[in-house]
Protein backbone atom coordinates (compact mmCIF):
# COMPACT_ATOMS: atom_id res chain seq x y z
CA UNK A 1 0.00 0.00 0.00
CA UNK A 2 1.24 3.55 -0.74
CA UNK A 3 0.86 4.53 2.70
CA UNK A 4 3.51 1.98 4.22
CA UNK A 5 6.42 2.92 1.53
CA UNK A 6 9.34 4.45 3.25
CA UNK A 7 11.04 7.26 1.76
CA UNK A 8 14.63 5.99 0.91
CA UNK A 9 16.99 9.31 0.19
CA UNK A 10 19.98 9.27 -2.65
CA UNK A 11 23.11 9.19 -1.78
CA UNK A 12 23.54 13.49 -2.02
CA UNK A 13 20.14 13.65 -0.07
CA UNK A 14 21.70 11.63 2.48
CA UNK A 15 24.60 13.66 2.81
CA UNK A 16 22.59 16.95 2.97
CA UNK A 17 20.83 15.11 5.59
CA UNK A 18 23.62 14.45 8.11
CA UNK A 19 25.59 17.59 6.78
CA UNK A 20 28.24 15.65 5.44
CA UNK A 21 29.93 15.84 2.22
CA UNK A 22 29.50 12.76 -0.42
CA UNK A 23 32.99 11.85 0.23
CA UNK A 24 32.64 11.33 4.40
CA UNK A 25 29.57 9.67 3.78
CA UNK A 26 31.62 6.95 1.57
CA UNK A 27 34.04 6.78 4.86
CA UNK A 28 31.36 6.45 7.57
CA UNK A 29 30.09 3.25 5.04
CA UNK A 30 33.69 1.90 4.59
CA UNK A 31 33.55 1.85 8.46
CA UNK A 32 30.80 0.11 8.53
CA UNK A 33 29.10 2.76 10.48
CA UNK A 34 26.05 3.66 8.27
CA UNK A 35 25.09 0.30 5.50
CA UNK A 36 22.51 1.65 2.75
CA UNK A 37 19.78 -0.12 0.92
CA UNK A 38 21.12 -1.60 -2.80
CA UNK A 39 18.55 -0.81 -5.62
CA UNK A 40 18.69 -3.49 -8.72
CA UNK A 41 20.79 -1.35 -10.20
CA UNK A 42 23.05 -0.61 -7.26
CA UNK A 43 22.42 2.78 -6.09
CA UNK A 44 22.55 3.67 -2.57
CA UNK A 45 19.61 4.43 -0.92
CA UNK A 46 18.91 5.53 2.71
CA UNK A 47 15.58 5.50 5.21
CA UNK A 48 15.05 8.57 7.27
CA UNK A 49 14.99 5.63 10.24
CA UNK A 50 18.66 4.62 9.25
CA UNK A 51 20.20 8.22 9.48
CA UNK A 52 18.69 9.15 12.83
CA UNK A 53 20.26 5.66 14.35
CA UNK A 54 23.48 6.41 12.99
CA UNK A 55 23.19 10.07 14.30
CA UNK A 56 22.24 8.84 17.37
CA UNK A 57 25.22 6.38 17.73
CA UNK A 58 27.78 9.07 17.34
CA UNK A 59 26.00 10.94 19.92
CA UNK A 60 27.12 8.14 22.34
CA UNK A 61 30.35 8.10 20.89
CA UNK A 62 33.20 8.82 23.59
CA UNK A 63 35.41 11.69 22.09
CA UNK A 64 38.13 10.92 19.70
CA UNK A 65 41.30 11.01 21.21
CA UNK A 66 43.14 14.19 21.39
CA UNK A 67 39.90 16.27 20.83
CA UNK A 68 39.28 18.84 22.77
CA UNK A 69 36.15 18.80 24.76
CA UNK A 70 34.63 21.49 22.60
CA UNK A 71 34.63 19.82 19.75
CA UNK A 72 33.44 17.13 21.05
CA UNK A 73 30.49 18.46 22.66
CA UNK A 74 27.41 16.43 22.87
CA UNK A 75 24.60 16.89 21.03
CA UNK A 76 22.25 15.63 23.53
CA UNK A 77 21.12 19.61 24.66
CA UNK A 78 20.10 20.09 20.80
CA UNK A 79 16.11 20.51 20.95
CA UNK A 80 14.84 17.76 18.00
CA UNK A 81 12.36 18.91 15.71
CA UNK A 82 10.17 16.48 13.54
CA UNK A 83 8.62 18.37 10.48
CA UNK A 84 5.88 16.28 9.00
CA UNK A 85 4.72 17.47 5.56
CA UNK A 86 4.74 17.08 2.29
CA UNK A 87 5.69 20.66 1.14
CA UNK A 88 10.11 20.59 0.89
CA UNK A 89 9.43 24.79 1.00
CA UNK A 90 7.58 24.49 3.91
CA UNK A 91 10.32 22.73 5.74
CA UNK A 92 13.02 24.27 4.04
CA UNK A 93 11.50 27.51 5.45
CA UNK A 94 11.20 26.47 9.11
CA UNK A 95 14.47 25.22 9.11
CA UNK A 96 16.01 28.49 7.40
CA UNK A 97 13.64 30.05 10.63
CA UNK A 98 15.35 28.47 13.42
CA UNK A 99 18.57 27.27 13.25
CA UNK A 100 20.31 30.43 14.01
CA UNK A 101 18.26 31.07 16.99
CA UNK A 102 19.10 27.57 18.90
CA UNK A 103 21.03 23.77 19.13
CA UNK A 104 18.23 22.46 16.90
CA UNK A 105 18.48 19.03 14.98
CA UNK A 106 16.02 18.70 12.76
CA UNK A 107 14.16 15.53 10.91
CA UNK A 108 11.30 15.62 8.46
CA UNK A 109 8.24 12.85 7.42
CA UNK A 110 6.36 13.02 4.75
CA UNK A 111 3.59 10.75 5.27
CA UNK A 112 1.40 8.84 8.15
CA UNK A 113 3.99 6.02 8.31
CA UNK A 114 7.24 8.15 8.02
CA UNK A 115 5.92 10.03 11.16
CA UNK A 116 5.09 7.46 12.92
CA UNK A 117 8.64 6.03 12.47
CA UNK A 118 10.12 9.49 13.39
CA UNK A 119 8.05 9.61 16.60
CA UNK A 120 10.03 6.64 17.94
CA UNK A 121 13.14 6.67 16.32
CA UNK A 122 14.34 10.66 16.19
CA UNK A 123 12.48 10.94 19.77
CA UNK A 124 11.49 14.78 18.92
CA UNK A 125 11.19 17.50 21.47
CA UNK A 126 8.55 19.13 19.10
CA UNK A 127 6.54 18.52 15.96
CA UNK A 128 6.01 21.04 13.78
CA UNK A 129 2.89 19.57 11.63
CA UNK A 130 1.55 20.85 8.44
CA UNK A 131 -2.56 20.23 8.60
CA UNK A 132 -2.75 21.47 5.10
CA UNK A 133 -0.35 19.17 3.26
CA UNK A 134 -0.41 15.86 4.00
CA UNK A 135 -2.64 12.65 2.51
CA UNK A 136 -3.33 11.18 6.11
CA UNK A 137 -5.70 11.98 8.93
CA UNK A 138 -3.20 14.56 10.83
CA UNK A 139 -5.82 15.66 13.05
CA UNK A 140 -6.08 11.52 14.32
CA UNK A 141 -2.12 11.56 14.39
CA UNK A 142 -2.53 14.54 16.87
CA UNK A 143 -4.83 13.26 18.91
CA UNK A 144 -2.78 9.84 19.19
CA UNK A 145 0.63 11.20 19.95
CA UNK A 146 -1.22 13.19 22.59
CA UNK A 147 -3.24 10.29 24.08
CA UNK A 148 -0.06 7.71 24.24
CA UNK A 149 1.65 7.89 27.77
CA UNK A 150 5.23 7.32 26.21
CA UNK A 151 4.61 10.60 23.39
CA UNK A 152 2.30 13.11 24.62
CA UNK A 153 5.42 15.21 26.51
CA UNK A 154 5.81 16.03 22.59
CA UNK A 155 5.10 19.82 22.14
CA UNK A 156 2.96 19.83 18.96
CA UNK A 157 2.71 23.30 16.36
CA UNK A 158 0.11 22.61 13.91
CA UNK A 159 0.51 24.99 10.47
CA UNK A 160 -2.89 25.25 8.48
CA UNK A 161 -4.11 27.17 5.27
CA UNK A 162 -4.98 30.63 5.67
CA UNK A 163 -8.31 30.66 6.57
CA UNK A 164 -9.09 27.47 7.53
CA UNK A 165 -10.67 28.58 10.97
CA UNK A 166 -12.53 25.37 11.61
CA UNK A 167 -8.57 23.84 10.95
CA UNK A 168 -7.13 25.60 13.90
CA UNK A 169 -9.61 24.68 16.19
CA UNK A 170 -9.52 21.28 15.32
CA UNK A 171 -5.91 20.75 16.14
CA UNK A 172 -6.20 22.64 18.87
CA UNK A 173 -8.75 20.57 20.01
CA UNK A 174 -6.97 17.32 19.31
CA UNK A 175 -4.37 18.49 21.90
CA UNK A 176 -1.69 20.71 19.93
CA UNK A 177 0.27 23.11 22.27
CA UNK A 178 0.20 26.17 19.41
CA UNK A 179 -1.26 26.58 15.75
CA UNK A 180 0.43 28.70 13.24
CA UNK A 181 -1.21 30.28 10.16
CA UNK A 182 0.44 30.05 6.00
CA UNK A 183 2.25 31.70 5.19
CA UNK A 184 4.38 31.59 8.25
CA UNK A 185 5.92 34.19 9.72
CA UNK A 186 9.74 33.87 10.67
CA UNK A 187 9.18 35.94 14.35
CA UNK A 188 6.21 34.47 14.66
CA UNK A 189 7.08 30.50 14.32
CA UNK A 190 10.34 31.63 16.57
CA UNK A 191 8.53 32.77 19.69
CA UNK A 192 6.17 29.65 18.92
CA UNK A 193 8.97 27.03 19.09
CA UNK A 194 10.69 29.15 22.11
CA UNK A 195 7.69 29.11 23.81
CA UNK A 196 7.33 25.40 24.20
CA UNK A 197 10.50 24.27 24.73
Amino acid sequence: MAEDRVTLLTAREAAEYLRVSLFTLGKIEKRGDLVPFRTPGGHRRYSLAMLNEYLERSRRRPPAKGASAQENKPADDAVRILIIGNASETANLIIKALRPKGDYEFASAKDGYEAGVQVMAFKPHLIILDTAALGFDEFEFCRKVKSDPKTKHIKIIGVVGFGRDNDVERIIECGADDCLTKPLQTEELQRSVQGLI
